[in-house]
């Protein structure tokens, strides 16, 4: 069985490779205060960023995730990336909003559970399940991360 810390790690450079490998470049912050990585482009000529995008990354080894609302009151501006399939073919889910977020919940996001202590969790969602479906409009949708850059 793989460490989760190590799962976590490998979610982080698949994520920075998804995003390097369109164009974008990626820094990790020397400690972990909230975001895992920060995207951002240079313009020619210049050494400083423009824009600065953070992203938080969830990284699980099969279907599972987690969501918390604190990721996106802490750090505003923040990307989440949840990865799934982390040693298999990963899969990538693109969520740049709160809103966006409960829309992927749908009937979770009217629980107690995310109402009042603002967290989810599904251990793992199965292809025919409707959470399932729910994550399937984030798949793949690094624009909510290049278009902000």
């Amino acid at each position: 069985m793989v460490k989760p810390a190590l799962i976590g790690k490998a979610g982080e450079m698949l994520v920075a490779a998804e995003l390097m490998r369109r164009g974008v470049e990626v820094a990790y912050p020397a400690s972990d205060v909230g975001v895992d990585l920060l995207a951002y482009r240079l313009s020619e000529g210049h050494a400083v960023p423009a824009k600065i995008v953070p992203i938080q990354v969830k990284a699980y080894s099969g279907t599972g995730y987690v969501f918390q609302k604190r990721w996106f009151e802490r750090a505003p501006g923040v990307v989440l990336v949840s990865v799934w399939r982390t040693a298999d073919v990963p899969q990538f889910y693109v969520l740049e909003t709160l809103d966006r977020v409960e829309k992927a919940l749908g009937a979770h996001a009217a629980t107690e559970s995310w109402i009042k202590r603002g967290i989810w969790s599904s251990p793992d969602t199965p292809p025919h399940s409707p959470d399932w479906g729910l994550m399937q409009p984030n798949r793949d949708k690094w624009c909510r991360i290049i278009g902000q850059l």
